[in-house]
């Protein structure tokens, strides 16, 4: 792999020293129990039927970190940074599988309802994303697929040792597909999504590095482990493959708060655009495999002063701020204080005109106006012979 312009190398350096400054260590480990949000309503069980699927649908598999998680990073009592996705307000717009809006019903998302792999789950003829590995009963698979996406989940390194790397993930499908738990059948018509949001430049695989020439070759681990993986993926029968490009981390509300939300970190895009490079020349070759522009996407929409962009981006009144916002800079949505009824953060009347949720996820509207733009060339790839 060619060495990256040395000058962008030293400013990713600069960045990921940064992050380990402003973003401390990594969130200590959950620990599993029931969880309630302020409310007195309890987190959405696991469905107990299966996801609906209709005969022509493809059986989709999930692999990334909180992105795409929708269950398997456990709740904890009381909540934790690592557990909020499953209290209040998280899943505060959820609607029913009849259409009937059930508000405060967290459902493990790190969003007030939909993210990316119920969108794609959606093209796919799916209700939804296909249920969580850690929801589901051994040796058993809903006929959708399965989902083993994880909060905090890394491609080398993740922020919990309990937390499986995506190697880890993909292990644990290839034991589903040799034991059986995992069909021929359901192979057969298959589609994997990988989502990933840069938390290996976040966390502690980075804490060592300085030189220009590491942080290139650390860069290059990253995305030829993402490529190894979706080898082995196509290599057990997946017939099409969609791996996520790095979204603009510094458009993020975790890096724009500095700034009173009112643009993004110009440092912290161009890192994700070099992982993006890098990611784009691993793939080039493979056949039955497309990068999910996700970064163009983002950027389409939070670019953008408000009322101004496309139609999708003017939607959005507040494109850099979150709808669910922690009082303290290092706190976060959802945050409880010493009782559960002291609530340390605010929550917009409008999530509709918010694109992200809380510091680092978009809201259900944001990731909808994301996959609008995404659609036609998705249902291109999976639908060619």
């Amino acid at each position: 792999m060619k060495l990256l312009p040395a000058v962008l190398v030293l400013v990713l350096v600069l960045i990921l020293v940064l992050n380990q400054v402003v973003h401390g260590p990594p969130c200590p480990p959950p620990r599993y129990a029931t969880v309630l949000n302020p409310n007195g309503v309890e987190a959405r069980p696991a469905p107990t039927g299966g996801h609906e699927k209709k005969p022509s649908s493809a059986t989709f598999f999930v692999f990334g970190d909180d992105l795409a998680d929708n269950g398997n990073l456990p709740p904890t009592g009381p909540v934790t940074q690592m557990s909020r996705q499953w209290a209040y307000p998280y899943g505060s717009n959820y609607v029913d599988a009849d259409g009937f809006p059930r508000p405060n019903t967290p459902s493990g998302r790190f969003s007030n309802y939909k993210i990316q792999s119920d969108f794609i789950a959606t093209m796919l003829g799916l209700e939804e994303a296909p249920q969580a590995h850690a929801l589901t009963a051994k040796k058993t698979c809903d006929p959708s697929g399965m989902t083993f996406a994880t909060g905090g989940a890394g491609v080398l390194h993740s922020t919990s040792h309990e937390v499986p790397a995506l190697a880890k993930q993909v292990d644990t499908f290839r034991k589903m597909v040799k034991d059986g738990t995992i069909t021929e059948k359901q192979l057969s018509h298959s589609v994997a999504l990988m989502a990933f949001s840069g938390n290996d430049y976040a966390g502690t695989g980075v804490s060592g590095l300085s030189s220009p020439n590491d942080i290139n070759a650390y860069i290059g681990k990253v995305t030829k482990e993402i490529a190894a993986n979706v080898d082995q993926l196509l290599k057990l029968g997946v017939t099409k493959v969609l791996v996520n490009n790095l979204h603009p981390i510094g458009c993020t509300p975790s890096h724009t708060r500095i700034n009173n939300y009112t643009t993004c970190d110009i440092f912290e895009n161009l890192g994700a655009s070099i992982h993006n490079d890098n990611l784009k020349q691993v793939m080039t070759s493979k056949k039955n495999v497309y990068i999910v522009d996700v970064y163009t996407a983002f950027i389409n929409i939070v670019d953008h002063g408000a009322g101004k962009g496309s139609e999708l981006s003017k939607q959005f009144k507040r494109k850099l701020s979150p709808c669910c916002e922690s009082l303290d800079s290092g706190g976060y949505c959802g945050q409880q204080g010493e009782s559960s009824t002291e609530l340390l953060y605010t929550v917009c009347d409008n999530s509709n005109r918010f694109f992200y949720w809380d510091d680092m996820h978009p809201t259900h509207a944001g990731w909808e106006a994301v996959m609008k733009q995404l659609e036609k060339p998705l249902r291109e790839f999976v639908n060619q012979a």
